[in-house]
């Protein structure tokens, strides 16, 4: 059995980048540590002892710890759409329907990834449950972004309403890691897959017959 550590939060999604300045430093650590534990878990004086920096320091770059955890939710999300696009091209290559099939796959093997632990944009609308807040909105926007991936991709495979297509199968994809969540399941793709498989059928079908 190998001793190494799992790989961070940094590792994952953002191609283990190293921080250049204490402001990143801070950034990163707090990432991995929301990620591991969730938000409200974690005390500003726990990120602070895993940086070695003090309160002076750290109000020197960030206004409070929600503007904290709203850089982390919008640094987070410009990795993971950018991580994910990657995987769902090497899987599906450039062809639209097979690139909408492989967002499950990829999800799939990220399930499956003893590194996995969870969705940091469901745990963050979970834990700012205010529509209006700030890391509420910043979380909800990385659905809306990859509501649009999947519209562009639909409306390339040729399927007559990509908008609301796109809303069907996000709302697959998510309903897939709140039952991961929920259950601890890894194969939980395999639960939403069949259903989504007969989404994009029956939308190209009614497509042709438009």
């Amino acid at each position: 059995m190998s001793d190494a550590p799992d790989p961070s939060a940094v590792d994952l999604f953002g191609g283990g980048v190293k921080p250049r300045d204490t402001r990143e430093r801070i950034l990163f650590a707090a990432l991995d540590l929301f990620y591991e534990h969730g938000i409200h878990a974690v005390g500003l004086d726990r990120i602070l002892t895993e940086v070695g920096v003090t309160k002076t320091t750290f109000y020197n770059h960030f206004r409070s710890k929600d503007d904290l955890v709203l850089e982390v939710v919008r640094l987070r999300d410009a990795w993971e759409l950018e991580q994910f696009k990657k995987e769902v091209i090497e899987r599906g290559g450039y062809e639209p329907r097979a690139m909408l099939l492989a967002m499950f796959e990829t999800m799939h093997v990220w399930f499956n990834d003893p590194a996995y632990k969870g969705c940091l944009f469901l745990a963050a609308s979970a834990e700012f449950p205010s529509a209006s807040h700030p890391v509420h909105r910043a979380a909800a926007g990385h659905y809306l972004r990859s509501e649009s991936e999947v519209a562009t991709m639909a409306k390339a495979a040729g399927i007559g309403d990509p908008e609301t297509f796109a809303r069907q199968w996000i709302a697959l994809l998510e309903g897939a890691m709140t039952y991961r969540l929920i259950t601890g399941e890894n194969d939980a793709i395999q639960v939403v897959l069949p259903v989504a498989r007969a989404l994009l059928e029956r939308s190209l079908a009614g497509a042709e017959e438009a």
